[in-house]
């Protein structure tokens, strides 16, 4: 193997977790990213709950059934990641990148707003000890808020 072809398969293989449709890879790789960003295990498992339910926690899908969703959270329209990453010269296909747009949004007031069933704001939402079950209900009302809320799902 010459140092090219070494070079390369090195790289997929370091860059796998941002890169990958696997979903546990992705999992872990979105754990310890807002982990590092001082999230408790709770709000960030409340927000992979929901993920999983928005997109089977793949960061390069669009929204199935149509809709304009795009991403792990299903951002609609799409161009609300894509502009955003575009603008910071970043792959909005990649786990990293939709990390940092969902980080983002938490450090400049955006996407996330408490509802009267759910009054927590995105910097209360977390550093919360609550639940992963009812963190996901709190993400889904305060972060989704789609039309139809299912917050059993």
């Amino acid at each position: 193997m010459n140092k090219y072809t070494y070079g390369i398969l090195l790289l997929l293989v370091i860059a796998s977790p941002i890169l990958s449709e696997d979903p546990l890879a992705n999992a872990k790789y979105i754990y310890k990213f807002f982990s590092n960003k001082g999230w408790t295990k709770n709000a960030i498992c409340g927000m992979l709950g929901n993920m999983y339910a928005e997109s089977g926690i793949k960061a390069d899908i669009d929204q199935i059934g149509g809709g304009g969703g795009y991403g792990l959270v299903q951002w609609t329209p799409k161009s609300h990641l894509t502009d955003w990453a575009n603008q910071r010269k970043l792959n909005w296909r990649t786990v990293d990148t939709q990390c940092q747009k969902i980080q983002y949004e938490l450090e400049h007031g955006e996407q996330f707003y408490k509802t009267s069933k759910f009054p927590l704001t995105f910097k209360q939402y977390i550093k919360s000890t609550k639940s992963p079950y009812d963190l996901a209900a709190v993400f889904v009302a305060n972060y989704e808020r789609p039309a139809s809320p299912n917050y059993d799902k």
